[in-house]
């Protein structure tokens, strides 16, 4: 009789072996014709997966401040990251791997420190703080006010929102929060959303800058959305176009790419995060239905998305998950694209720099395409991608598409978006309405406008792209 450990070793086995190889021939692979998501309990072995990537967060907050870097051993985060570090805590929590008691622990140090947190220039949360002393820092660690990133903002607003409508006890010190930040600096009354930069770190020249592209800027808008700001410019779809790859038509922004802060590249994780905290639905929207989505652009291009990358594997053998993420050597961080600058599945430094032989297998993009996309594809790509962590410290980001190697960097966020990943299994759309009216809800009611203009959002100023705010 074989039992359960020895299937597991052959199972194993069978990976390593296909990993030795950069391609692997799958002829029973059936290419998928419609989107399923993958509902329902997780097993024994999806538990396991979530023991993993929690690890990470049992191993790498600080005890003292509640926040934890974006990698081992490196300090500092963005507000992208205390998203991901927020929406692992609460799937921990339903999942069962953590207490109520520890829950409130972790989730209310966050919250608090959100109230005190020293803002860029008294205005928004600064682009990086240090898990060591939330103080705001550079990339480097060292003491830093670099400025904001509205995609970052709405990636935490986002995770805010779910916490205050899923435990209304947090929520109006989620809100007060909130009523720290400068508002007009984020949005212009045409609903685009700022950025914002020190230009060569010259701290007499603040450049904003429109921010984001197809995909991720819609994704983050949803976020302010949420807190009933008008985002139409930047919820807009138009101007888009599409490359067909393998008879894919492949959605791109059409804009030209202006400055380095808003490149068109095409990857996946933004639009995995849209389907599984917000269902590809609109703002306030309580539809809950995962087969029903009412921004169905969005799905439709999520759809895409996935297609590409299963027609990449179908016609020539190459696992493909895309998406940009940290790679451990240099630069240390890579764009790698379903579309980047044009060109199928370029793998791209910061700079726009070819990097082919950083191309990867991602590990959190090929989770979220098994979640949402259920196939044949999407089944191995599982059966690689749940191979490839660190016993006790987290899922590595991948392995090397030329070589097979391991890509040995542990992230936050990798982690942090495998917990989402196995929450919607369960939950379906994580975000899930109270309709109870929480202090911003009262406050607001009154029409009032505070000192930083602060919502309601017909107060918006116009903002310049590069403007100059010495």
């Amino acid at each position: 009789m074989i039992t359960r450990a020895v299937k597991y070793i052959l199972s194993l086995s069978l990976i390593i072996a296909l990993l030795g190889s950069s391609t692997i021939s799958m002829a029973e692979i059936k290419p998928a014709t419609r989107q399923i998501p993958r509902q329902g309990p997780l097993t024994e072995r999806e538990m396991e997966w979530a023991k993993t990537a929690w690890s990470y967060f049992q191993n790498n907050v600080n005890p003292e401040t509640g926040l934890a870097g974006a990698q081992p051993n490196y300090s500092p985060f963005t507000m992208w990251d205390l998203g991901a570090h927020m929406g692992a805590i609460l799937s921990a929590n339903e999942l069962g791997l953590i207490d109520d008691k520890e829950f409130d622990s972790r989730i209310r140090k966050i919250i608090s420190w959100l109230n005190v947190m020293e803002l860029f220039r008294g205005d928004l949360p600064n682009q990086f703080y240090s898990a060591d002393n939330g103080a705001m820092v550079d990339w480097s660690n060292q003491p830093g006010a670099l400025g904001w990133s509205a995609l970052d903002l709405g990636r935490l607003l986002t995770w805010l929102r779910i916490i205050k409508e899923r435990h209304p006890e947090y929520a109006e010190q989620i809100d007060r929060s909130l009523m720290r930040w400068n508002w007009t600096k984020l949005l212009d009354r045409t609903g685009t959303m700022f950025g914002a930069s020190y230009y060569q770190r010259d701290e007499n020249n603040l450049i904003h800058y429109a921010e984001g592209r197809l995909g991720y800027e819609e994704y983050a808008a949803r976020g302010f959305g949420l807190w009933g700001a008008d985002t139409t410019a930047a919820s807009k779809i138009h101007p888009y176009s599409t490359v067909t790859v393998y008879g894919v038509p492949i959605p791109f922004d059409a804009r030209d790419p202006e400055n380095e802060h808003a490149p068109n590249f095409v990857v996946t994780e933004n639009f995995v995060l849209d389907g599984i905290e917000h269902n590809w639905d609109l703002p306030e929207n309580r539809n809950t239905n995962v087969y029903k989505h009412t921004d169905p652009m969005q799905a439709k291009f999520s759809w895409a998305v996935y297609k590409a990358q299963e027609g990449r594997f179908l016609n020539t053998g190459i696992l493909t998950a895309k998406t940009e993420d940290a790679v451990d050597q240099a630069p240390y961080f890579v764009y790698d694209t379903i579309l980047g600058h044009g060109i199928p599945y370029a793998t791209l430094s910061h700079e726009g720099k070819a990097m082919p032989e950083l191309a990867c297998l991602n590990t959190k993009a090929a989770l979220g395409l098994w979640v949402l996309f259920k196939s044949d594809y999407t089944d191995l790509l599982a059966e690689v991608a749940s191979t490839m962590f660190e016993p006790g410290k987290g899922f590595y980001v991948g392995r090397y598409e030329k070589t097979g190697k391991i890509n040995r960097a542990i992230t936050m966020n990798g982690n942090g978006v495998i917990m989402e990943i196995l929450l919607y299994k369960v939950q379906g759309k994580l975000l899930k309405y109270s309709n109870k009216k929480s202090y911003w809800d009262k406050f607001f009611e009154n029409n009032s406008l505070p000192s930083k203009a602060l919502p309601p959002w017909k107060y918006q100023p116009y903002i310049t792209i590069h403007k100059y705010d010495p």
